[in-house]
């Protein structure tokens, strides 16, 4: 097949579309990327990208194409400038390219759903299939941002979201929670064009299964962006509630809008002797943290359809073998129950994960188990292979 592809991040940055796209590549399919330039890991765009540099490359196979953007920097100024500079600099290319051999338009869709403003108009010009990728929910996720149901630009981007997710023939969400959010904004007429494709992770931890560092301490490690709706403040708030000798450390790995709040939390607790921020680090160096860990920390904030959702990073821990402790509602808190491996707590309740943790603490050994049990449940739901025999299925359909 020939499958143009529309996602506003790409390679170098680190996201699982990056994987997807080479792997249709080694299938033998044509691809082509319209992507942004590079800037999500630094916030700047690299120099090598600047002044119409690089604009067209191949990388690993994969045909790129990148539209210009303004970087994101910081604040949500910039943040909205760089949103709304993709979709327009998308757009205009979708609208004057020239017409190429495409079979199928997928539009990789993370934030915010108007990237799919170019998918939808390279639809209308080639007369093609067009699937997108539902990997979060809009305008659900505006509420991130402080942004209510009442506010006047919540309601406008819900009619835009409406608009755009029905231009669709196919939905590929990646939990059961997508569907009925979808549904309920679209109308039921919809429901049939959605199907199932939880996210797969990168095979990259297998040699770690049931390697631990015995350094006679505990090690907790949260690893991934740091916002609003990963509710890391909640492990912060954990640790006062362990009440033990032994010693233990939560490992902070990553960066994001709340990362400054967090170390200012955990200052006023003073509980700085039990966690460390590493910052962010790429995805070749993230081995010796999970390496290191003894258990993984999953979180979300509870109460909207965003904290029912399963997060990306979840396949990634169990592909590493080692138990979670949770504190998140949905559809992690149902994968966490039906594999076995770990514990969890609802949304939000930290004293519930300080108790969780201090009987990980006093019985590590209990709980590598557990960590097996989660490998298998990778294997059985979400090794690449399983992935992308979907994903083809769903092209081809």
């Amino acid at each position: 097949m020939n499958i143009l592809i529309v996602s506003q991040c790409f390679y170098p940055d680190n996201f699982r579309i990056n994987d997807i796209a080479q792997s249709l590549v080694s299938m033998g399919h044509q691809v082509r990327v319209l992507t942004g330039l590079p800037d999500y890991a630094t916030s700047k765009v690299p120099k090598e990208y600047r002044w119409f540099r690089r604009r067209r490359e191949s990388i690993n196979g994969v045909q790129v194409v990148r539209v210009p953007i303004i970087a994101r920097h910081k604040g949500v100024l910039f943040r909205a400038l760089n949103y709304a500079s993709f979709v327009v600099s998308s757009w205009l290319y979708a609208s004057f390219c020239k017409k190429k051999d495409i079979d199928v338009i997928f539009c990789y869709q993370t934030s915010p759903v108007l990237q799919a403003y170019a998918a939808r108009r390279l639809k209308h010009r080639t007369k093609k299939p067009l699937v997108l990728y539902c990997c979060d929910l809009w305008p659900e996720s505006l509420k991130a941002f402080h942004v209510g149901e009442s506010h006047p630009l919540f309601r406008a981007v819900k009619r835009i979201s409406r608009k755009l997710y029905r231009a669709c023939d196919k939905i590929a969400v990646t939990s059961a929670p997508f569907r009925t959010y979808l549904t309920d904004l679209c109308g039921e007429d919809v429901n049939d064009r959605i199907f199932d494709l939880p996210q797969h992770a990168e095979d990259l931890y297998a040699d770690i299964c049931g390697v631990y560092e015995e350094n006679e301490c505990v090690d907790f490690l949260f690893a991934g962006n740091i916002g609003a709706v990963q509710n890391v403040d909640c492990i912060i708030k954990a640790i006062p509630h362990i009440q033990t000798d032994k010693p233990f450390m939560v490992h902070i790995v990553g960066d994001g809008s709340e990362l400054s709040a967090c170390k200012e939390l955990s200052e006023s607790l003073h509980v700085t002797d039990h966690i460390t921020f590493h910052g962010r680090f790429p995805l070749a160096e993230m081995e010796r943290f999970y390496k290191l860990a003894d258990c993984f920390l999953l979180t979300l904030r509870g109460g909207d359809f965003i904290g029912m959702t399963l997060p990306a990073k979840a396949q990634g821990y169990l592909s590493a073998g080692k138990p979670i402790a949770g504190a998140i509602d949905g559809a992690a808190a149902q994968m966490i129950e039906e594999s076995d491996c770990g514990e969890c707590v609802r949304a939000g309740d930290a004293e519930g994960l300080g108790a969780v943790m201090q009987k990980i603490i006093e019985n590590p050994e209990q709980y590598r188990k557990k960590g097996e049990n989660g490998r298998v449940y990778y294997e059985q739901h979400y090794t690449k292979e399983i992935f992308m025999n979907t994903f083809i299925k769903l092209l081809e359909e």
